[in-house]
């Protein structure tokens, strides 16, 4: 399929506020698509994108889920939308559902409802792993809150990570987002287990794995990997763990490969997804942490390394894509940097004591830190979001983050 035969075709790109969802946008934009983005505001971060042809502002879909249903569809049926690319999972599992309403030209670019309810939810992934054989963190899995006070007696080591099952849980017509939680001590758990809405719910308590951290990106079909893709994070946001700010492409670990495709095969899964690992330094295993089934933040490293996984994604979508990309046909050892996500590590790293923040070994000092924010262009590097023949963007997130900076 060319960038010619592309002209015709039309996108919708939900939650423009994403940086995956700006990288979409330009990725398919450049290959020749027509891009249409929605977002909560009809101005975002990849609607601001050259390669945006028309936008919409549409409600939240966490907190309006059958408006939100109702807007998309409209859309659809005025633009004639080909290829409809959900961005998150609040959207992902909304328009999985009522995929059966979608206009019949109309392609949704994720797998079925039961499959995507399956690796999204956390619980059912880490048992998952451990039925085959996948080395994953010490867990104990707790079904609601009066479970984890029948239980709580066996929490002998600290600190503990808490995760909830789901990063966002589906509740009457929208979702409650939760995130995750660290405890030092037993009185700092039971104190969470209290007072949490997201822990009355199934979650996890896990032991905390030091060591890098390593994504696994991938294209999956029929039970193998059309594409690969690899990066380690260099820092993230919050300092103690989030999301990267600076990442690294790395070469493919052929454990973490071999992992994720038994996980991936185990549910069927059909599209993108990210699985990501923590080596821990203690034993030298490469543990589970999570499994994304979906676009990532930093997808733009992949794209500028040489995996244009959106091209991918549109040729599987459009039954053109029949064999793997080489393991080692992209860029290793490029770095990139999300500006004001750097700007954010520093901040927090400046405003709270070291001892707070639940440093990873390596952080270096606050000294350090400002050095490293300070080196802004280096060599072998790029930048996520600043792109000087796309520069919209950037100029539309900084306006958001300062407005929200002053605020």
């Amino acid at each position: 399929m060319s960038a010619a035969t592309n002209q015709r075709l039309t996108v919708l790109v939900t939650d423009g506020e994403n940086r995956s969802s700006l990288a979409v946008t330009r990725s398919l934009g450049r290959f020749g698509c027509k891009v249409v983005v929605t977002g909560l505001q009809k101005k975002n971060l990849a609607s601001s994108s050259r390669y945006c042809v028309d936008r919409y502002a549409v409600p939240s879909p966490l907190h309006d889920g059958p408006t939100y249903l109702a807007t998309i569809l409209g859309i659809l049926s005025n633009q004639k939308i080909d290829i409809l690319f959900p961005m998150t999972e609040p959207t992902i599992l909304l328009l999985a559902e009522y995929r059966d309403q979608f206009p019949e030209y109309t392609i949704l670019a994720c797998p079925a409802l039961e499959k995507i309810r399956t690796i999204f939810d956390k619980f059912a992934v880490f048992r998952l792993a451990q039925e085959n054989g996948i080395a994953i963190p010490k867990t104990l899995f707790v079904d609601n809150r009066d479970d984890f006070f029948g239980k709580k007696n066996t929490v002998h080591q600290f600190p503990v990570v808490i995760k909830p099952a789901m990063s966002k849980i589906p509740i009457k017509d929208g979702f409650l987002s939760t995130g995750v939680r660290y405890a030092h001590d037993k009185a700092e758990l039971e104190k969470l287990y209290e007072k949490e809405l997201a822990l009355d719910f199934p979650s996890m308590i896990q032991e905390k794995v030091i060591g890098p951290g390593t994504g696994l990106f991938t294209l999956f079909q029929n039970g193998r990997h059309l594409a690969l893709f690899s990066h380690q994070r260099l820092r993230e946001k919050p300092p103690s763990g989030g999301v990267s700010v600076v990442c690294e492409s790395v070469a493919l670990d052929e454990e973490m490969v071999e992992a994720s495709q038994k996980l991936l095969a185990a549910v069927d899964w059909q599209g993108v997804a990210m699985v990501e690992f923590k080596r821990d330094i203690r034993d030298g295993q490469a543990k589970l942490m999570e499994i994304n089934g979906r676009f990532w933040g930093s997808l733009q490293l992949a794209i500028a390394s040489g995996v244009d996984f959106p091209v991918l994604f549109l040729h599987q979508l459009t039954q053109s894509a029949q064999k793997r990309v080489a393991d080692d046909n992209y860029r290793i050892g490029l770095r990139m940097k999300w500006f004001l996500g750097t700007l954010d590590h520093l901040i927090i790293r400046l405003r709270h004591k070291e001892s707070t923040l639940n440093l990873p070994p390596g952080s270096g000092s606050k000294t350090d830190a400002l050095y490293e924010f300070l080196k802004l262009k280096e060599k072998n590097s790029v930048f996520d979001v600043i792109d000087r023949k796309d520069i919209g963007p950037f100029w539309s997130e900084l306006q958001a983050y300062l407005i929200a900076f002053f605020r």
